[in-house]
């Protein structure tokens, strides 16, 4: 590993990455840096015409608002609106708002039961600890986690992590991309270094994990913010010294008095520990840089110039609100001489002025008295800007207007008319869910193998097949509409009762619906029992006496 840090060539990366994580946090200091040219991280890659340029969408440092110098001393206005950070949350709310289901699928068709036995779910031997691992609210923390990392910057990496002090199983860990140089083969991760920083002072410590395919190093380093430097014993750090209890036996087979530096494990299963989980693809301007080609795309990228155009929007509109306070020009004989060198004063809270010269109000040379500078503020005009670039935006992105706040407040809407709007929000979405669910799967077969490995417990079965992942929908149908098109079908005979039961759960698998389908026939056949007359079959299916038989007494002819 070379000392310079990041390596060549995620240089290129980790300088766009810098970029985007300062719109992220709202970093107004960084941004001006970068788009001046004056960060060292910033500096161009090549010049046209003399213009300094940088690899990348964005291209000119010199045209954004944020970048352009400040005269010394002065307090000119910039106001910042966390409108990156918002798309990064509301990407993150989509995909993890509610917890994704992570199911192992019957591998062959069930058997039909026999007469009178009941009818049972298959389940895979390690669905339920699987459950216990993926399901836990820690777990969907930690997945919105890396939702929101992959929005802001492109890409997230989830770790295997596991400390038997806190848990008693194996736990996800989200990485952001500019905390991970990876290794890729044909697109799909194949190795990765993860790491965790700690400063102190000049000097800084980088934790690195190496994880290959059945194995973990972690190796703890200080250098500095350029530099990768020297490793230590991992011991140095309070934040790293818990590893060490990691180390085997045949670590302490000391050499010349030490210990190795790094702490090599097995991680007991042959996959990689770690699942990337890229926000969207290609990088555009990336798509022929080699190792940089299978990175994601963030949902900032490309859009910076419109993020710099609402902040210059913002700021005048803050400007406008300052200059809207009010000024008062009055002449020089209302201000008090303070002494020769200390200027003169206006008392405003005086209620007589005598004035030096001429009548009260009127200076010597005629001009007028106090007056009142009073300068509008644009209010409507500066909204109307900024809900024109956040139209824009959600073109861009490929979001619904009314998630970045335009809805149309005009009279009541249906439920129909609401889940038009959010059609393209869903999309998106929904390309989005296809790396998370590749990424969620690859991660849970790892997950139990190493939870085997290190807890031990129960066979965790066959795990030759990935287990699906499902994500709820977005827009939620009305359930009372749902209710109705039910009562309509099973009252026109249009329809099975597993058709039924699928049209108010959608989102349920074939084993669910064939569960709920037989449990309420159950049902209905115990009613009809109890009381044939009520019963909501056909009338034909109920035994009636034959032609000729007589009728019992009581019963009317």
């Amino acid at each position: 590993m070379a000392d310079t840090w990041p390596p060549e060539p995620f240089d290129i990366a980790f300088a766009r990455f810098r970029e985007l994580d300062a719109w992220y946090t709202g970093d107004a200091q960084t941004l001006a840096e970068i788009y001046s040219g004056q960060a060292a991280a910033a500096a161009p890659t090549h010049t046209v015409n003399g213009r300094a340029y940088r690899g990348g969408i964005l291209g000119s440092l010199s045209k954004m608002f944020v970048g352009q110098p400040v005269v010394p001393d002065e307090k000119r206005m910039r106001m910042h609106l966390p409108l990156a950070a918002d798309l990064c949350t509301l990407s993150a709310d989509l995909l993890f708002g509610e917890a994704p289901q992570v199911v192992f699928r019957n591998p062959t068709p069930d058997a039909a039961p026999a007469d009178g036995e009941p009818v049972t779910k298959w389940t895979h031997p390690a669905q339920d600890r699987l459950d216990e691992i993926i399901g836990a609210d820690e777990a969907h923390a930690e997945l919105l986690l890396a939702g929101e990392y992959a929005a802001a910057l492109g890409g997230s990496y989830i770790a295997v992590a596991w400390d038997k002090e806190l848990q008693d199983h194996v736990f996800p860990k989200a990485y952001a991309a500019d905390s991970a140089i990876p290794t890729f083969r044909h697109g799909r991760l194949w190795s990765v270094k993860l790491w965790s920083e700690y400063h102190d002072g000049n000097e800084v410590y980088r934790l690195v994990e190496e994880h290959q395919r059945g194995t973990v190093e972690f190796t703890l380093y200080r250098g500095t913010a350029r530099t990768l430097g020297k490793p230590v014993q991992i011991e140095e750090r309070p934040e790293t010294a818990h590893y060490a209890s990691l180390r085997t036996p045949a670590d302490y087979d000391v050499l010349d008095g030490e210990l190795p530096q790094s702490v090599k494990i097995a991680t007991g299963s042959d996959r990689l520990a770690v699942a990337y989980m890229p926000n969207a693809r290609p990088v555009r301007d990336w798509r022929k840089l080699g190792p940089l080609a299978y990175l994601g795309r963030s949902d900032l990228d490309g859009v910076q110039d419109i993020l710099d155009k609402v902040d210059m929007t913002w700021s005048s509109l803050m400007r406008d609100i300052e200059n809207g306070q009010g000024r008062l020009i009055m002449p020089e004989e209302f201000l008090t001489v303070n002494g020769p060198g200390q200027g003169s004063t206006a008392d405003l809270y005086r209620q007589v002025f005598t004035p030096v010269a001429g009548g009260l109000g009127k200076s010597t040379d005629n001009s007028g008295g106090i007056t009142i500078a009073q300068f509008a503020i644009r209010v409507q005009e500066h909204l109307d800007t900024i809900n024109g670039l956040k139209k824009e935006l959600a073109s861009a992105v490929g979001y619904s207007e009314s998630h970045l706040g335009l809805d149309d407040a005009r009279g009541e809407r249906t439920a129909t008319d609401v889940q038009a709007d959010l059609s393209d929000s869903e999309r998106t979405r929904d390309k989005k869910a296809l790396y998370a669910k590749a990424a969620l799967a690859r991660w849970s077969l790892a997950a139990l193998e190493i939870d085997k490995a290190v807890f031990g417990g129960t066979d965790v079965g066959d795990l030759t097949s990935a287990p699906d992942v499902v994500f709820a929908p977005v827009s939620q149908a009305d359930p009372e509409k749902m209710a109705r098109t039910a009562q309509l079908l099973d009252a026109a005979r249009a329809a099975t009762r597993e058709t039924i039961v699928r049209t108010v759960h959608p989102d349920w698998d074939d084993d669910e619906v064939k569960v709920e389908a037989d449990g309420i026939r159950d049902e209905l056949d115990q009613a009809a029992m109890r009381d044939p007359i009520m019963s909501p079959f056909d009338p034909t299916d109920q035994e009636k006496p034959d032609d000729g038989e007589e009728p019992e007494d009581g019963d009317e002819d």
